[in-house]
C-alpha cells in the first residue's frame, strides 16, 4: 500500500495565515487632552467600536507596546480615526447635511450622512452618541489654522452646539 506524500507535487500550495492586523495610526480629543497613538480595529470601522461604549484600547504615540491603555468613550469629544473604506454591502443610503458643531473648545465641520429626519434632531441623542462626518474640517477656538481631514467623529453627547446647513 503506497500512503500519499504532502510533499507531491500535485500538492497545492500550503495557504500562508493572514497576518494579524496592524495597529493604525488614531487621534483622541478629550477635555484638556489632544492624544495621538495608536489602535487595532480590526476589520471594524472605529465609529462602530465608539458606539457600544466599551473602553478603547489605545497605544499613546511614545509608548512601548505593552503600555496599552484603556479609554473611555464617554470622555472623548472628537476622533479623527484611521482611514477606513467600508465594504459597499455595508454602506447605507442616507441624506448628506453640512454641520458645524462646537465641542469642547473646537468647532468641526463637514458632512453628515444622516437617515431622514435626523437632522430634526438637534443632537440626534435618541439615536447614536457618535456621529462621523466627512469632508470635515477642525479648528481649536480662538486659533487660525483650521485642520482637513478625510473624516472625524464628534461625541454628541459632549456637543455645546450643533448646526444643521
Amino acid at each position: 500500500m503506497k500512503l500519499p506524500s504532502l510533499f507531491t507535487r500535485d500538492s497545492p500550495p500550503a495557504e500562508a495565515e493572514p497576518s494579524p492586523p496592524e495597529p493604525q495610526p488614531i487621534r483622541l480629543i478629550l477635555a484638556g487632552h489632544d492624544l495621538v497613538g495608536w489602535i487595532d480595529p480590526g476589520e471594524e470601522r472605529v465609529s462602530d467600536l465608539l458606539q457600544r461604549g466599551n473602553p478603547l484600547p489605545f497605544l499613546p504615540a511614545g509608548q512601548s507596546p505593552a503600555r496599552w491603555i484603556s479609554v473611555d468613550p464617554a470622555e472623548l469629544l472628537v476622533v479623527v480615526p484611521p482611514p477606513h473604506v467600508s465594504p459597499p454591502e455595508r454602506r447605507l443610503q442616507r441624506q448628506r447635511h453640512q454641520v458645524t458643531i462646537r465641542i469642547g473648545g473646537w468647532i468641526a465641520a463637514g458632512t453628515a450622512h444622516l437617515m431622514p429626519g435626523e437632522e430634526y434632531d438637534p443632537y440626534l441623542r435618541s439615536t447614536r452618541q457618535f456621529l462621523p462626518l466627512t469632508e470635515a474640517t477642525l479648528v481649536k477656538e480662538g486659533d487660525q489654522s483650521t485642520q482637513l481631514f478625510d473624516a472625524l467623529i464628534v461625541n454628541l453627547k459632549r456637543v455645546d452646539e450643533f448646526h444643521v446647513a
